[in-house]
């Protein structure tokens, strides 16, 4: 039986991360719900890499089966919800690639994301979140004050992050320009004025 397959707690961790790997392939429209339940509780074990690959999973199942996507977004939301901090920072960066995938279909799901915001203390995490900010700065209401929380250690953060934030302050700006152009020169100063990243620099220039 199929189930056979599935990973033991017993199992060495890497034939538990061959065994996702095969089960991602596997994973159609007729079987999703019996992957979700098992993903949903790999996310829940002790093995740190092992929940992310899980959580990791969840979201390529979603971008691989476009009609299981609003399913596997749900799952990743309850396990946001249980407020596991590398399981939140890996969700986010999964939604954000899902996000990618089908541009303005689940946006239903910023809110709970945006409540985790303070949360997040990994670069990949950070600029996901970011990026998920910029891109839909016109339906976030408090968008400003989202990007904001992270400008202000912005000489702190890794260039993956500062380059993220230039360009979701510069869509933002675009967006909604009544009230966010003191931030938008902000960003530009310190891109500019204070960093040492060629990149960065030149894209502030460029902007």
């Amino acid at each position: 039986p199929r189930e056979l397959f599935f990973c033991k707690y017993n199992d060495a961790p890497y034939v538990k991360m061959e065994k996702l790997e095969i089960m991602i392939k596997l994973a159609s429209d007729r079987n999703i719900d019996q992957v979700l339940m098992e993903f949903k509780e790999y996310a829940q074990e002790v093995d740190v890499d092992f929940v992310r690959r899980a959580v990791g999973a969840i979201g390529r199942c979603a971008i691989k089966l476009e009609n299981a996507a609003e399913r596997c977004i749900n799952v990743l939301l309850q396990l946001i919800k249980m407020k596991v901090n590398y399981v939140v920072q890996e969700a986010v960066i999964v939604i954000k690639d899902i996000f990618r995938r089908y541009p303005n279909k689940y946006e239903r799901v910023i809110i709970d994301l945006c409540d985790n915001l303070d949360t997040l203390d990994e670069p990949e995490a950070k600029a996901s979140m970011i990026w998920i900010v910029g891109e839909y700065a016109e339906r976030i209401e408090d968008a400003a004050e989202r990007l904001e929380f992270f400008i202000d250690g912005f000489q702190d953060e890794s260039s993956t992050v500062q380059l993220q934030l230039l360009t979701a302050t510069v869509k933002l700006f675009l967006k909604r320009p009544e009230g966010t152009q003191e931030l938008v020169k902000q960003v530009l100063d310190l891109a500019t004025e204070s960093s040492d990243n060629p990149d960065l620099r030149d894209r502030g220039f460029v902007y």
